[in-house]
C-alpha cells in the first residue's frame, strides 16, 4: 500500500515528546531529585504549549494516514478498472483501514509513552504553582491524543483489543489519581535542622482528602541542590514517619544524622543514610 510522504512524522513527533519529556523526569526520579523552577509561571506556559503541540501533531497525523490509506485502496480499485469484482472492491476497502507498518507500530506504543509521560510529569518535579491546578488537564489531553491515534490507526483486531483494554486500565485509575489528590501544598508543623545542617526535618499536616489525614514527618538533605538555568534540582524529601493528623510531635536531632521522633509517649529513633 502506498502511505503520503511525511504521513510518519506526526505520530514520531509526538512520541518523541512524550519519551523525552518522560525521560527527563525519570533521571530526576532516578536521581533522587525534583526540578524546582525559577518561575511559577512558565511551567504553566511551556505545557500549554506542549499540549496544544500534542493536539496538532495528533489531528494531523490521523488525517494525513487516513488520507495516504484511502488514497492506497483508491488506487488498488482503479487498477482493477472494469474487471473488478466484489472480492477485489472488498479487499480495497479493508486497504483503506489500513496504515503503512510503521505508522502501526508507532500508533500502537504511542498510549504508553503518554502514561509514561503522565506518570514523570506528576512526581517529576514541585508542582507548587498555577500549574498544579492545570496537572489533570493536561494528563487528559495528553492521554485522549495517545488514544484517539490509537484507535484510528490501529485495524480492529485482537491486538487492538487486548491493547485497548490494558491502556484503559491504566488510564482509569490514573486519572482518578489526578483529580482526586491534593497536589496543593501542605501546612508545616515544625521544622528542625540537623546540627551541621546536613538534613532538615519537616512535620507536615497532609490533607489528601479520599486518600486519608496524616501527619507526616519528612527529610531532606541540604546542600546538595544543583543549579540550572532553568530551575533548581532539590534532593526529594524522604518521609520517616507517619501518624494521625494533628498528631502532637517533637522533633529532636540527636546527632547530624539521627533523627528523633517523639509521639506521645513514644519515641521514634531514624538514622538517615
Amino acid at each position: 500500500m502506498s502511505t503520503k510522504k511525511g504521513s510518519l512524522w506526526p505520530l514520531a513527533a509526538l512520541a518523541l515528546v512524550f519519551l523525552a519529556f518522560a525521560a527527563m523526569y525519570s533521571a530526576f526520579i532516578a536521581g533522587g531529585y525534583i526540578l524546582v523552577p525559577l518561575n511559577r509561571l512558565a511551567p504553566a506556559a511551556l505545557s500549554t504549549v506542549i499540549t496544544a503541540a500534542m493536539v496538532v501533531l495528533t489531528v494531523v497525523g490521523i488525517r494525513r494516514n487516513r488520507a495516504a490509506a484511502g488514497g492506497g485502496a483508491a488506487n488498488g480499485a482503479a487498477a482493477g478498472g472494469a474487471a473488478a469484482t466484489s472480492s477485489g472492491v472488498a479487499a480495497a476497502g479493508a486497504a483503506a483501514d489500513k496504515p503503512a507498518p510503521a505508522v502501526f507500530r508507532v500508533a500502537a506504543c504511542l498510549p504508553l509513552c503518554a502514561i509514561v509521560f503522565v506518570i514523570g510529569k506528576a512526581v517529576g518535579y514541585d508542582t507548587d504553582g498555577i500549574e498544579l491546578y492545570l496537572l489533570p488537564a493536561y494528563a487528559v489531553v495528553a492521554l485522549a491524543c495517545s488514544m484517539a491515534a490509537f484507535f484510528s490507526l490501529v485495524p480492529a483486531g485482537r491486538l487492538r483489543t487486548w491493547l485497548g483494554v490494558a491502556y484503559v486500565a491504566l488510564m482509569v485509575p490514573m486519572l482518578l489519581w489526578l483529580v482526586l489528590w491534593d497536589f496543593g501544598p501542605q501546612p508545616m508543623a515544625q521544622a528542625q535542622a540537623s546540627p551541621h545542617n546536613a538534613y532538615r526535618a519537616q512535620a507536615v499536616l497532609s490533607d489528601r482528602g479520599l486518600f486519608g489525614q496524616n501527619t507526616l514527618v519528612y527529610v531532606r538533605p541540604q546542600g546538595r541542590d544543583i543549579e540550572l538555568a532553568i530551575g533548581t534540582l532539590e534532593k526529594r524529601p524522604q518521609q520517616v514517619y507517619k501518624g494521625a493528623y494533628g498528631e502532637a510531635l517533637t522533633l529532636r536531632w540527636e546527632s547530624d544524622d539521627r533523627l528523633a521522633v517523639t509521639a506521645g509517649a513514644d519515641t521514634l529513633v531514624f538514622q538517615m543514610p
